[in-house]
């Protein structure tokens, strides 16, 4: 069971890789692939069946390494607005992949 606060974790991870894919990828060929690169493809296929405002989000923060506030400049709208709708990105995960361990 994944609790938010290890979806935080996660997403941490995730955004640290996104911000480092490049030496990660070239690492790759002398000292193997991280568990790291593993992590964001499980996030990046459960988000790829949240709704499109949740999935924006997600390439905004985690992939393209955004803050909340360049999130909101980027997408047009307000820092409270990111802060709801990222709330409602780690709900959606924490449903995502609990659901998941019962079925």
């Amino acid at each position: 069971m994944k609790t938010i606060q290890s979806i935080r974790k996660d997403l941490r991870s995730i955004r640290y890789y996104y911000g480092r894919k490049d030496m990660f990828e070239e690492a790759f060929e002398s000292v193997g692939r991280n568990t790291v690169s593993e992590l964001a493809q499980l996030y990046n296929q459960a988000v790829c069946n949240a709704e499109p405002k949740l999935y924006e989000l997600y390439v905004c923060l985690y992939v393209k390494n955004n803050t909340q506030e360049a999130g909101a400049s980027i997408l047009q709208c307000s820092v409270d607005y990111i802060a709801k709708y990222h709330k409602r990105l780690l709900n959606f995960f924490y449903d995502y992949f609990n659901e998941k361990e019962v079925a």
